[in-house]
């Protein structure tokens, strides 16, 4: 399909104006070459500013009365609430704000492990001792100790690894918490350090001793040296899972152990208070999170400078133009998400349940065309579908072995034949299966975000020009996640291969517990993941060989037992990878000096990073960001 054709069928999808001028600017001669990816990044990331680096000099000011704006995604009220392990409670980007952690973490430029909560730590001989800062306390006063630690690591306990590693969890004393792991891994302190502490005994206590008791007496040694759960012991888990999900307390009354604590919400903003009671003090009064209610919402509210920082996915016209108009007050940073953004099949629905048509789909799809054009910083992505960003993949898989796999860049004889194995045929200017029906593949993305709509929109038009009976559907943010696990949509948009915090394959294959219920994937109520590969029809051993890649010591062989995965999924396609997104961030208040940045430049950094409030956390744990006289 020739360029301008494309673009216009996508621009009309588009809600917002400026996010179809975008698409329009990339050309309109008819050529099938597809748009460089660095064009339209570098072209916005390289506007000259007035000012050109992320910290200011000036005297320090102590912050009273001062409010930083910046993007908080959650759920509007009634449904909003304050379990942080409930959709619709504290998410991704409100955690760094109100939560404190264990250590602040960052795998770049050299993985770093800077003492938050902790005033030190130890690990040695398979040994971790945790050692916390004194008279710490929570947003209501009351001492933030061992116990709440204890607790907070047993109700956590598969997520931070230690149900599945550690021999032993002791409370030496209020400040002291020593831990004996039964095996020793290179990702072992990345999983337990970098955690937030949200769970505390006064809130959580109820089903943090209950976790604890299966920690102790429904575990067994597994054939890896480390342990797994009993039959009783996966059933008391989910039990006490379910139980603690119906916690639904009133958000603004939560215990928070960060800086902030949310004190106003509605249905676009939401609004946190200086944590009073807080081991440092916080030069910020306090801090305004908008939720973004739609794209054009979003660009009304840059256009106005509401905000004082954000890194929101902007059409490319709009980034432009927000850079050009502001250039001296406006600063740039840019920074790798080490993420990929893509289509998750379902493959328990037809008809995606097919390989061959999953197959064919990811060869109709033009993904080079539609990468850069998505939005700035957006970077082609996996054209190789290993579920690995390709900053990471290149790491572990040279190209040697991945010339072995199968290439999904865009062929449409390559998908013909798939269609045609699997009993397809044309009839006039459409595509039908084996019972001649035209079955519809639903597309769906959030509607707010610029980059999720464009995706979706060319993704369907793409498949609509060959025939397929395809359409998009943009859903809400605040309820998408829960559309997107639904089962009702062939395809959505999600992550899934993002190892954003570790850099580490592990981290991007563990993804599957929550992305693969965007799949669709049935999995099992006790034990292990074990998938049927359908090109091998054998099992694919999932959680024993993650096992094997967490204890993986080297480089080597940490590659050699990635290409498992690689494999896998390369050749069951359940995922059609599109970009890896590098996200630039915009500072709009010329007072605000943050962690050192030279602007208009891709940056590798401790603080910086592509999840925003999780770099402001940092940077207000760290005393790294204030606002200037």
């Amino acid at each position: 399909m020739k360029k301008n054709k494309l673009i216009k069928k996508i621009a009309l999808g588009m809600t917002l104006a400026m996010c179809a001028t975008s698409l329009f600017g990339c050309g309109q001669t008819g050529s099938n070459k597809p748009t460089d990816n660095s064009q339209i990044e570098n072209k916005i990331i390289s506007i000259k500013t007035k000012l050109t680096n992320a910290k200011i000099d000036g005297e320090k000011l102590d912050g009273t009365g001062k409010t930083l704006t910046t993007m908080v995604s959650f759920t509007p009220p009634p449904a909003t609430h304050g379990n942080p392990a409930v959709n619709g409670g504290p998410d991704w980007s409100m955690v760094p704000l109100i939560y404190d952690y264990l250590c602040d973490y960052s795998a770049q430029p050299e993985k770093t492990f800077k003492p938050s909560l902790l005033d030190s730590y130890k690990f040695e001989n398979k040994v971790l001792t945790l050692n916390l800062k004194k008279d710490l306390k929570w947003s209501d006063g009351s001492p933030l100790n061992a116990d709440d630690i204890m607790n907070d690591i047993f109700v956590n306990m598969t997520v931070n690894k230690v149900a599945y590693y550690a021999e032993s969890i002791t409370k030496k004393d209020d400040t002291t918490i020593e831990i004996k792991y039964a095996k020793d891994s290179t990702l072992m302190l990345d999983y337990l350090l970098k955690f937030e502490v949200k769970y505390s005994k006064k809130e959580y206590g109820k089903w943090g001793s209950q976790f604890q008791k299966v920690f102790e007496t429904m575990r067994e040694k597994d054939d890896k040296g480390g342990y797994k759960f009993t039959k009783d012991g996966d059933k008391k888990q989910s039990e006490i899972n379910n139980d603690m999900y119906k916690y639904l307390p009133d958000l603004t009354k939560i215990l928070c152990s960060g800086p902030f604590v949310p004190e106003k919400v509605t249905s676009s903003e939401i609004i946190f208070k200086k944590n009073p009671y807080y081991r440092i003090n916080v030069p910020i009064e306090k801090v305004r999170g908008i939720r973004p209610t739609s794209t054009e919402s979003t660009a009304v509210a840059i256009m106005n400078k509401d905000y004082t920082i954000e890194n929101m996915g902007l059409s490319p016209d709009l980034a432009q133009k927000v850079v050009e108009k502001n250039s001296d007050t406006i600063r740039q940073v840019e920074a790798p998400e080490y993420s990929e953004l893509g289509f998750a099949f379902n493959v328990n629905k037809a008809p995606t349940n097919n390989l061959a048509v999953r197959k064919a789909i990811a060869y109709i799809i033009d993904k080079k065309q539609i990468a850069p054009v998505s939005e700035p910083g957006m970077r082609l992505g996996d054209e190789y579908a290993v579920g690995l960003p390709p900053t990471v993949r290149d790491k572990y898989l040279d190209k040697t072995y991945l010339n072995t796999l199968e290439n999904y860049t865009m062929d449409k004889d390559k998908a013909k034949k798939l269609l045609e194995s699997a009993g397809w045929k044309k009839q006039g200017n459409k595509w039908v299966d084996a019972n001649g029906q035209s079955p519809e593949i639903k597309i769906a993305g959030v509607g707010e975000y610029p980059a999720y709509v464009i995706m979706g929109e060319a993704a369907a038009n793409m498949l609509k020009d060959f025939g397929l009976n395809a359409t998009f559907t943009p859903k809400e943010a605040a309820a998408y996640n829960d559309y997107s696990m639904s089962g009702d949509a062939q395809m959505v948009i999600s992550g899934f291969g993002s190892p954003s915090s570790t850099q580490h394959p592990f981290e991007a294959y563990d993804g599957i517990w929550w992305y693969g219920k965007m799949n669709n994937i049935k999995f099992p109520t006790s034990g292990g993941l074990v998938f049927k590969d359908e090109k091998t029809n054998e099992d694919f051993k999932y959680s024993e060989k993650e096992t094997e890649l967490f204890d993986a010591a080297t480089a080597a062989e940490i590659t050699e037992k990635t290409k498992a995965f690689a494999k896998f999924f390369n050749d069951n396609m359940w995922y059609i990878p599109v970009t890896e997104k590098f996200v630039i961030t915009r500072i709009y208040d010329p007072k605000l000096s943050l962690a050192e940045a030279q602007t208009g430049k891709e940056i590798k950094d401790f603080y910086w990073g592509a999840m925003l409030n999780v770099s402001i956390g940092k940077m207000i744990r760290g005393e790294k960001i204030y606002f200037v006289k």
